[in-house]
């Protein structure tokens, strides 16, 4: 079977246990896209290339101030992916978006190991989610100018 064919039917079945009908791959973007809870957004996409589907979130942006224990976080939690369940935590440089990946041969799935996968990833992706927004929450406030529109060298 065409192994783009074993990924449709991977998604059309995971599409059948959510109870929203069988999924599909966009044609032009060979993507497609979950939303869970109306705030986890999930993409998964098939690439032709290797053959796998590629399980994607954007979790939250590094904060402008602060980010380095973040980033010791996800460095620590990628090491052997001990703490990502095999999912890998991702900087998008341009933008400093946290995201997280997991590649997924589909030579190598059912359709009961691929529902297991992509709800192990949804957990994480969750998990993660919440874990960034403590972080960030936690982290000191910067001070606040007493007026704003005066820089500060000519205060």
């Amino acid at each position: 079977m065409d192994k783009r064919d074993l990924a449709s039917r991977l998604l059309a079945d995971l599409g059948n246990t959510l109870t929203v009908g069988p999924l599909a791959l966009d044609s032009a973007t060979q993507s497609c896209v979950l939303v869970f809870d109306e705030s986890l957004i999930l993409n998964i996409e098939y690439d032709p290339g290797t053959e796998r589907l590629v399980l994607s979130c954007y979790l939250d942006e590094l904060p402008a101030e602060g980010a380095e224990p973040l980033l010791r976080e996800l460095l620590a939690a990628n090491l052997y992916w001990h703490r990502t369940r095999g999912a890998t935590l991702c900087l998008e440089e341009g933008t400093g978006g946290i995201i997280l990946t997991y590649p997924c041969s589909v030579t190598e799935l059912d359709s009961h190991a691929f529902e297991t996968v992509v709800e192990n990833f949804a957990n994480q992706a969750e998990r993660w989610t919440r874990r960034i927004a403590q972080v960030k929450q936690a982290a000191p406030a910067s001070p606040v100018m007493a007026d704003s529109a005066i820089p500060p060298a000519y205060a």
